[in-house]
C-alpha cells in the first residue's frame, strides 16, 4: 500500500499543465488456470493428489512525464485456492527486495489474496544517458532456459504463468557507444541489506554479440562472466557463463562455475528446434521442488545437479494453434522432465492453454523413485 500510495501523491502534486502534455498508458491481462497435481516422492509425500486454482491479474502501467522523464509500474494480483499443502502463504508473500512490497489480504489454509508490485521505477534519458531506479529487472541472460549472467534476478524456466520474471530494487545506468556497442552499471540490494553490484559491456564484432560482467554478488562472491550471440545461416547459437569466487577466504574457497550454451534453428515450415546444455559444479542439491521453486534459484546455482541437458521442438499446427513438446534430463541425479503445451487463439487477446509438467527419477530401485505429474487449463484475456 505504501508504493501505491506514493503514485496518488505523486500525480497530485505534479503541476496540471505538465500533466497535460503527459502520456498515459495502461495494459495488463487477467486470467484463471485450474490445475491438478500429484506427487509421489518418499519420504516427503506418498502417492498424493492436490487440486489448485489461481486467479491472475497483470497489471502495467506507464507515465511518459516529458521527453526524458518516465515512470513504470506493474502489479500483479493473484487469488488462489487449493489443497493446504500448496497453499503456503509465507512464500507467496516472500519479497526478496529491499522494499517490501508484497502482502497478503487475508490467507487460510486453503486460500490466499495476495498484491505485490515487481517492477516501479523511474527513468531517465538524454543523448547517450540511460539511468533508472526502482524495482526493475536487469536482464543480462542470453540463452534461454540457464542463464549464469542474470546475476541480479534470477527465474525458473517451470514458473510459466509468470512472462515478466522478477524484478529486484536497483539503479541501472547505461551509456551507448555505439548502435552495437554499450557499458552498464547496476547495483541492487535485497532484503538483508546485501548489495550485489556489476557492470557489463556489451559489443559486437562480425554477425557476434559479445559482453562481459564482473562485480561482487550479495557482497559475498566475486564474479566474472560472459555471453555471446550470433547466427550462421539461420542457425542461431548464444551461450553465457560466470565464474563466482567467495570473498571470505579468497585464496582457499572453491570456485562455482556456471556456464550453458544454446542452439535454435526455424525451418522453412516454421517448425523450431532448440536445444541447450548446462555446466554448474554445484553437485547434488535438492529435489524436484527446488527446480519449480525461484527462491531457490540463482545465478550461482541454477540445477540440481552439476550436467542438465534441455531440449524443445514448437510449431504451429494452425495460424491459431501451437504446440511444444520439451525435455530436460539431470545427469548426476538421473532425473528427467518433460512438459507438453498447447496454446489456442480463441479471439483477439483470448487465449487457451494446457500445460502438462512430468518429473520423474530414473533408478532401477522402486523404492526410490520419486515422481511429479502437474496439469494446467488456463484462460487468458490480454487488455
Amino acid at each position: 500500500m505504501k508504493v501505491l500510495k506514493f503514485c496518488l501523491l505523486f500525480i497530485c502534486l505534479v503541476p496540471g499543465s505538465l500533466r497535460a502534455q503527459q502520456k498515459f498508458e495502461a495494459g495488463g491481462y487477467i486470467s484463471d488456470m485450474p490445475s491438478l497435481m500429484w506427487f509421489d516422492m518418499p519420504p516427503l509425500l506418498e502417492s498424493e493428489g492436490y487440486w489448485q486454482n489461481l486467479v491472475h491479474n497483470r497489471l502495467n502501467l506507464g507515465w511518459q512525464m516529458t521527453d526524458k522523464w518516465r515512470i513504470d509500474a506493474g502489479m500483479r494480483n493473484r487469488f488462489i485456492t487449493g489443497s493446504e499443502y500448496l497453499i503456503q502463504p509465507g512464500e507467496i508473500s516472500f519479497d526478496k527486495g529491499l522494499a517490501d512490497v508484497s502482502w497478503n489480504y487475508f490467507e487460510t489454509g486453503k486460500a490466499v489474496l495476495n498484491t505485490a508490485f515487481d517492477r516501479f521505477y523511474i527513468t531517465f534519458e538524454r543523448n547517450r544517458w540511460k539511468l533508472r531506479l526502482g524495482r526493475q529487472r536487469i536482464n543480462w541472460g542470453q540463452t534461454f532456459v540457464w542463464n549464469p549472467n542474470d546475476i541480479f534476478n534470477a527465474y525458473s524456466f517451470f514458473d510459466f504463468d509468470y512472462a515478466e520474471r522478477p524484478g529486484c530494487d536497483a539503479f541501472h545506468a547505461t551509456y551507448y557507444h555505439s548502435e552495437t556497442a554499450s557499458s552498464e552499471l547496476a547495483a541492487s540490494v535485497n532484503r538483508d541489506g546485501r548489495v550485489t553490484a556489476a557492470l557489463m559491456h556489451h559489443w559486437n564484432r562480425g554477425n557476434i554479440d559479445f559482453q562481459t560482467i564482473g562485480g561482487v554478488v550479495e557482497e559475498s562472491d566475486a564474479v566474472f562472466g560472459g555471453a555471446w550471440t550470433g547466427d550462421v545461416s539461420g542457425l542461431n547459437f548464444r551461450g553465457e557463463f560466470s565464474v563466482f569466487r567467495p570473498l571470505k577466504n579468497f585464496a582457499d574457497t572453491a570456485t562455482t562455475i556456471a556456464i550453458s550454451a544454446g542452439l535454435d534453428y526455424i525451418f522453412s515450415n516454421s517448425l523450431m528446434l532448440q536445444a541447450e546444455v548446462l555446466y554448474n559444479n554445484v553437485g547434488r542439491s535438492g529435489n524436484f521442488m527446488n527446480l519449480m521453486n525461484a527462491a531457490d534459484l540463482s545465478a550461482k546455482r541454477l540445477s540440481i545437479c552439476d550436467r542438465s541437458v534441455f531440449a524443445q521442438a514448437s510449431y504451429p499446427v494452425t495460424p491459431r494453434l501451437n504446440g511444444s513438446l520439451s525435455g530436460m534430463y539431470f545427469v548426476e541425479v538421473k532425473a528427467c522432465y518433460a512438459g507438453l503445451s498447447l496454446d489456442l487463439s480463441l479471439a483477439d487477446n483470448l487465449d487457451l492453454s494446457v500445460i502438462t509438467q512430468y518429473f520423474t527419477t530414473v533408478k532401477n530401485d522402486e523404492s526410490s523413485m520419486m515422481k511429479a505429474l502437474l496439469g494446467f487449463l488456463r484462460l487468458k484475456y490480454s487488455f
